[in-house]
């Protein structure tokens, strides 16, 4: 094939988005004569499809392809891995973006260990939240597990696309859901080779404001987990049973039921379908999921994978009711600015939202050895032994880091961190931070301001909020000055503090102000 990359995007109602969608997508540094882009529109009704023909129009590396409405992403995209004339194929959805080196970079990484698959770093945009641990690092030859590569099983990849027709690798079509799940494990399982370019923004993943998109509908529980039960059929088909396969299996079970059967997500649903939801977890857990798998999920789901298997729907809504807002509460300590690099000292409390600390019981177990017992934050009407509340082997693993989110992008740098237990106060978790800066970074840092973000992980609750009082400015010239005090705290108007209560509009400003940027660059 004579062009590198072929970069899909199934279009339906894209809106605002569309437009730095495809800005992002003719801005590449790769040359126009190395890649195409194709467009597969999905009956949109917005406008859509008239700005889409007006960029095929101006561009001849540029084409659309117009079919009635499907119902979902995986027929648009499966025509346009079918019109696909690059040596990969990158799939994009159109109220998406990439850094204008993306396609460079992954095609390189690509070619040099002639990988099958390959993972570009993701940032979320408008809200989304990104796996972290797959992108720690780059990897010429990364593995399933060990990688964490079930953590991302979204379709925002680069396939070889010989591999993908060789393998009949493809979408299922209509309103279905997991079709990404169904078309990146299976690709998965089958590579050679599959990679991980960490070191550079590929795509940045946006969480839409709207209901415009595919995903945002409110789905059908029965259907949703019957979808489960396929994919975890893919897994049977790849992996024997034992402990390989358990671990698998913890992915779904920790990720699209236990999670649902807690804090803010569980109760943000009304009433009656709550109950239909655990109906439907409950029913799969006892078919699918024996008692091994719970050893490879985080502590802090243990006690609802107890209640899903032996409790009632009152107790998992008790204490998904009493865990909601778990949060870190951040204190900036001190700062400290020298000519080659920036120390922040600061301390992080572990507290539900009203204040209390998450608090551990100190005691002798009956064989005389001290143990650490989680203390429920409400009367359950279901007993949890002791051993599920044992948190004495995870507890000592809680840390908490440093990073800096830049206001525009948001792009994020990790700020190398100490941790230290500074003291214990009746069961309560507090940390206590050390981060350092370089003033002149290896990796420049874009222009901007860059708020200080603590990310407190406790037995398996991985929180973070903003560390008030402190923020970093980058200037053009690539100089990292520090604010403090007040002004850098933004002293709320009761207007912004009204705002904060709206559902999803401090979302929806965020995500307006980065397109909006995205589009004057």
């Amino acid at each position: 094939m004579d062009l590198k990359v072929s970069v899909v995007v199934p279009a339906y109602n894209g809106g605002v988005y569309i437009d730095a969608c495809a800005r992002s997508l003719l801005d590449q540094s790769l040359a126009p004569d190395d890649y195409e882009v194709v467009f597969v529109d999905d009956g949109s009704t917005d406008g859509t499809r008239e700005r889409l023909e007006a960029v095929a129009r101006r561009h001849d590396h540029v084409r659309l392809i117009r079919v009635d409405n499907t119902g979902g992403p995986g027929g648009p995209r499966n025509l346009g891995l079918d019109a696909a004339r690059g040596e990969y194929v990158y799939f994009l959805d159109c109220d998406d973006w990439l850094g204008p080196e993306a396609l460079e970079r992954m095609h390189a990484m690509a070619a040099r260990n002639g990988s099958d698959v390959l993972v570009g770093r993701m940032v979320g945009q408008g809200g989304r939240r990104v796996p972290r641990a797959i992108f720690r690092r780059s990897a010429d030859r990364a593995r399933i597990l060990e990688d964490h590569l079930l953590s991302l099983l979204t379709p925002h990849k680069l396939f070889r696309t010989a591999f993908l027709r060789e393998h009949g690798l493809r979408f299922p079509e209509g309103p279905v859901r997991l079709e990404d799940h169904r078309f990146v494990l299976p690709a998965y399982f089958k590579a050679e080779v599959i990679s991980v370019l960490a070191d550079y923004p590929c795509c940045y993943w946006v969480q839409r404001a709207d209901e415009g998109n595919y995903s945002a509908r409110r789905f059908d529980a029965a259907h949703y987990f019957s979808v489960v039960r396929e994919v975890l059929d893919i897994v049977d088909e790849h992996v024997e049973p034992g402990p390989v396969r358990d671990r698998f299996y913890a992915h779904w079970l920790r990720g699209k039921m236990l999670r649902r059967m807690g804090g803010g997500t569980l109760m943000n649903y009304p009433p009656d379908y709550r109950r239909e939801l655990h109906a439907a977890i409950r029913g799969l857990a006892l078919e699918r999921f024996t008692p091994q798998v719970e050893r490879h999920i985080p502590w802090n789901l243990r006690t609802r994978a107890y209640l899903l298997r032996e409790g009632t729907y009152e107790d998992l809504e008790i204490l998904a009711e009493a865990e909601r807002g778990i949060t870190v509460r951040p204190v900036l300590r001190a700062s400290l600015t020298s000519q080659s690099s920036i120390g922040v000292w600061f301390s992080a409390d572990f507290v539900y939202r009203d204040g209390r600390p998450v608090a551990f019981r100190h005691e002798d177990g009956p064989d005389g050895k001290h143990r650490v017992l989680w203390e429920l934050p409400a009367v359950l009407p279901t007993p949890v032994p002791t051993e599920v509340l044992d948190a004495t082997a995870a507890l000592p693993r809680a840390t908490v880091g440093l990073h800096a989110r830049h206001r525009g992008s948001g792009v994020e740098v990790s700020l190398p961190t100490t941790v230290s237990r500074p003291c214990e106060d009746r069961g309560a978790v507090t940390l206590a931070g050390e981060a350092h800066l370089a003033t002149a970074p290896e990796a420049p840092m874009p222009a901007g301001t860059w708020d200080l973000r603590v990310r407190m992980d406790v037995c398996g609750w991985g929180v973070e909020r903003k560390l008030a009082g402190i923020r970093l400015v980058v200037t053009k010239e690539g100089e990292i000055l520090v604010r403090t005090g007040r002004k850098a705290a933004r002293k709320q108007s009761r207007l912004r503090r009204g705002a904060r209560r709206v559902p999803g509009l401090r979302r929806a400003v965020r995500l307006a102000r980065s397109t909006r940027t995205r589009l004057r660059a």
